[in-house]
């Protein structure tokens, strides 16, 4: 599929004022939110590199290339993008931009739109547009690839995308540290943590139904990643042994617990200031409820909590897990998977300002990509 073919599909769709769904595996359809389109664009089969400079650490790759394609084209030169949204890397590029997917490397690296740099898109009028570049320094004009990304598919098909590499570490270890004691002292712990000649590639706080599915014991743990120069690594693990009781795990820990949520049916984030996360986590963290997954990133000031379809009712079991609206932390709520019929009564729109109208308008005039994914 080429990008002129995706333009010609775009076009006569705003002719026949027929809704398009924007779709690259189908990972995210799971999301729930209802799409008002009966036919669907799909993205899976444009795929393959078109450009790669290794020596500028910057790749531009097909938007329907999977990031485990990314991953295994980069080890080759000892490169890789640290994108690791939740979910696996099935998932194609341009689903994790369109989406601003991201996982535990975003506490070292960013999300998406920091190692996104350039950008090619079709809008609803079925017009091509670049923008970005294919270097690392890049001042040209309006913004485009931070507008696009997180957008959804509702201002323009992503065609092609060139994304920002690092060099593979030398030293690559993850570490527990068992959070067994009282709140007070999780607190304590998180919050000598915070100030520690520490730079931790990822940094993820969970649950004790998490450590349990992932091996880790039965009570809450801290998840940390370690990565850079093997003196680098050293120093910050001996840091590390000095805060509490650590022990090297496995890394393909990080990849199931991007996986735990499997089919879950509420996937929700609360955002909140990192201090205040750091004094609350004990209190959201030591119950062990089936089916319900807790994880919180200190350093982003981001709480995510997944609710299985074995969890029981779910209102009941995410205040017990200290996000009720009234809980122990002020934030705002971010909700990424829900059933369909359930987004309208919590979440109708997250677009009805007049910017976004305006925005919208600009670059689908005629409302066929992805209508309704964003609300009405």
């Amino acid at each position: 599929m080429s990008t002129e073919s995706i333009a010609a599909a775009v076009r006569e769709s705003g002719a026949n004022r027929t809704p398009l769904r924007i779709v690259g595996r189908s990972h995210w359809l799971a999301a729930g939110r209802p799409v008002n389109a009966r036919r669907s664009l799909a993205l899976a089969d444009d795929t393959g590199v078109v450009d790669y400079t290794p020596g500028d650490l910057t790749l531009t790759v097909r938007a329907g290339t999977s990031l485990a394609e990314v991953e295994r084209v980069t080890a080759e030169h000892g490169q890789w993008l640290p994108l690791d949204p939740y979910g696996d890397s099935d998932g194609t590029i341009g689903a994790t931009i369109a989406t601003a997917s991201a996982g535990p490397l975003a506490t070292a690296f960013g999300t998406p739109r920091d190692l996104l740099l350039g950008i090619e898109f079709v809008t609803g009028r079925g017009e091509i547009v670049r923008g970005g570049g294919k270097v690392v320094k890049n001042v040209a004009g309006f913004d485009l690839t931070r507008l696009l990304t997180g957008s959804w598919g509702t201002l323009g098909v992503i065609t092609e995308a060139t994304v920002r590499l690092y060099a593979r570490p030398k030293s690559d270890r993850t570490l527990a540290v068992r959070l067994g004691g009282t709140e007070t002292e999780t607190a304590d712990f998180l919050e000598r943590f915070s100030s520690a000649p520490m730079s931790p590639f990822a940094m993820e706080v969970v649950s004790t139904s998490v450590a349990k599915a992932l091996g880790l014991g039965e009570q809450p743990t801290c998840l940390v990643r370690l990565g850079g120069n093997s003196a680098a690594v050293d120093f910050q693990l001996i840091t590390l042994s000095r805060l509490g009781r650590t022990d090297e795990v496995e890394p393909g820990v990080w990849d199931a617990l991007r996986l735990l949520e499997g089919e879950a049916d509420f996937v929700i984030r609360l955002s909140g200031l990192p201090a205040k996360l750091r004094a609350a986590a004990g209190a959201m963290l030591g119950d062990s409820i089936p089916g319900v997954y807790t994880s919180i990133n200190i350093a982003r000031g981001i709480v995510r909590i997944v609710v299985t379809r074995s969890a029981p009712a779910a209102g009941a079991e995410l205040e017990a897990a200290g996000l009720s609206l009234d809980g122990p932390v002020e934030g705002s709520f971010v909700f990424e998977r829900l059933p369909a019929d359930t987004w309208k009564a919590v979440s109708p729109s997250v677009v009805s300002d007049p910017l976004s109208q305006g925005i919208k308008r600009a670059y689908d005039p005629f409302n066929v990509l992805n209508p309704g994914i964003l609300g009405d």
